[in-house]
């Protein structure tokens, strides 16, 4: 797994920069810059930080059978009350309807 990759994935797929994230995590944003250009590494420790920056387990960061969209869907849906997963399951409902 391209860690560096993961975390620039993650991170932009939720429009934040490498300094709120930085901020998120308690890290810098040199770090972060350094770590998405494999100049550098992380811990499992840090790399916890990293992930209660973008709100995520660190499960969640290590599989790799989901697309980062696919994480970013699962986490919006996840974070949504029930009448707007409601809404959002009848909008699927009409694009992949069942047969």
């Amino acid at each position: 797994m391209d860690i560096g990759k993961r975390i620039y994935d993650l991170r932009t797929n939720r429009n934040m920069s490498a300094k709120e994230l930085a901020k998120k995590a308690g890290v810098s944003a040199a770090f972060i810059s350094a770590l998405e250009h494999h100049t550098t590494s992380a811990s499992i420790a840090t790399l916890e930080y990293l992930c209660n920056g973008l709100d995520i387990s660190l499960s969640e960061f290590f599989q790799e059978d989901e697309a980062p969209l696919d994480v970013e869907l699962l986490h919006k849906f996840a974070n949504m009350d029930t009448q707007q997963k409601t809404a959002i399951l009848n909008l699927i409902e009409v694009f992949c309807p069942n047969k």
